[in-house]
């Protein structure tokens, strides 16, 4: 037997992703540590490669060229574009913006500061939100997709929560396209996956059109598939909603109903959608559902319901401290990745020794101050979820002074997901 020589070892990218918690899984050349999109963590990499790889100077999560990136920032998919007919820039900013008010840190706020803002939170939620109704429901159109074997436990939580906001549009005789030609805009919309259910679940196909927000240009869409099918009215655009002027998309004007539907639309981004949807006139707007989260990302300037914060006597200044109370919901998940981003920090040596004895000084610091407040993480997390529900609940007072029948409700539960709070409106 005359074999070929054994092929040399083949290895992989050391960088490590943190969203994806794995290692990056790309290749590397003979004698570096990194792939060429990650060669910029290389230590020698003018030494040991001939181009020079830099962040993009318009999207940082991805590098380029040095000598190219002139070339590179005409085609990359984080340019912003603006001859397009539906953009309008800042179209969906509040009319009465002021001016960002600062951020104190919660870290920032005297012991005693800190529980009289508590307190105030409790008693708002107990006077205004109160308990929010647990209603996981379910749509046919995912039944056989959910038994399928071999399906981890992340595939069942996203066909899930899908499941759930579908049978909450039923119920709400938001997929009927029969008798009532619908429009979908699915904002935020990522890889497409809600809306590749929402074309199973309609009624009529023929009479819908189906629109896929997202700033962003998304790897393996569900959407690439779709295309196929020919009795699908079907387009993706990439915007920030932000500058999106829904009433401009070409064919909208065919259909008499638009249903916005999004899930986990990030802190902001929920609250210009509201903006957005509630300026349509012709069409007009049935209905919408959104799985809500990310609400320490949501800001002063885009947030619609700041005449109920008013009304509650919240101040401008207060308003970041209850956005960052809402990280506490998430308490008790922490030690958890806390220990994981330890261990690979020891693997891969991502942090120093001084980083590491650093992190761990400002950690104890802070809790140790919960204990003398007696602020335990089971108390800090209801607290933390208090203030999302104080924020999602300014969202149900904006859609009801628009016109609509709105509502929280607990789509999921709490251990297929900690954001398991989704927003259903009606005209």
């Amino acid at each position: 037997f005359t074999g070929k020589p054994k092929r040399e070892f083949v290895r992989t990218c050391n960088f490590y992703v943190l969203k994806k918690k794995r290692y990056c899984r790309m290749l590397v050349r003979p004698g570096l540590n990194y792939c060429g999109q990650h060669l910029v963590e290389e230590p020698d990499a003018d030494k040991s490669y001939q181009r020079k790889r830099i962040p993009c100077p318009l999207d940082p999560k991805h590098s380029c060229f040095e000598d190219n990136v002139e070339h590179h920032v005409l085609k990359c998919n984080a340019r912003e574009l603006t001859d397009l007919p539906y953009m309008k820039r800042n179209i969906n900013q509040r009319a009465d913006m002021e001016e960002e008010p600062t951020k104190t840190p919660l870290s920032n706020l005297s012991d005693q500061d800190l529980l009289a803002f508590i307190a105030k939170v409790e008693k708002i939620h107990q006077d205004h939100v109160g308990t929010i109704e647990e209603s996981v429901l379910s749509h046919s159109a995912l039944d056989e997709e959910m038994k399928t074997p071999g399906y981890g436990l992340s595939v069942i939580r996203h066909l899930g929560q899908n499941s759930s906001l579908l049978g909450h549009l039923e119920q709400c005789g938001l997929l009927d396209t029969k008798s009532k030609p619908t429009c979908y805009v699915e904002f935020g919309a990522g890889r497409g996956q809600l809306t590749h259910w929402l074309t199973e679940a309609v009624t009529d196909t023929k009479k819908a059109m189906f629109v896929l927000v997202d700033r962003g240009s998304q790897r393996y869409k569900f959407d690439a598939k779709l295309k196929y099918r020919e009795e699908l009215s079907l387009c993706r655009i990439r915007v920030d909603i932000q500058h999106l002027d829904l009433s401009n998309i070409e064919g909208i004007e065919s259909y008499s109903h638009i249903v916005g539907v999004g899930k986990h639309l990030c802190g902001g981004a929920t609250d210009l959608t509201l903006y957005c949807l509630s300026k349509l006139r012709d069409p007009a707007v049935s209905g919408l559902a959104f799985a809500l989260c990310c609400h320490h990302r949501c800001t002063w300037t885009s947030y619609v319901g700041i005449n109920f914060l008013q009304e509650c006597g919240f101040s401008p200044e207060e308003f970041y401290t209850l956005t960052s109370l809402t990280s506490w919901a998430t308490c008790n998940s922490r030690d958890v990745g806390s220990k994981e981003e330890k261990e690979v920090s020891g693997e891969k040596e991502l942090l120093s020794n001084a980083d590491m004895e650093g992190n761990h000084k400002d950690k104890q610091t802070v809790e140790n101050r919960y204990t003398r407040l007696n602020l335990s993480a089971q108390y800090r997390e209801e607290v933390g979820r208090k203030a999302k529900q104080i924020l999602d609940y300014g969202r149900v007072k904006f859609l009801q002074d628009c016109g609509f029948r709105s509502r929280l409700v607990q789509y999921v539960t709490k251990d297929m997901t900690l954001e398991n709070i989704a927003l259903v409106a009606e005209a």
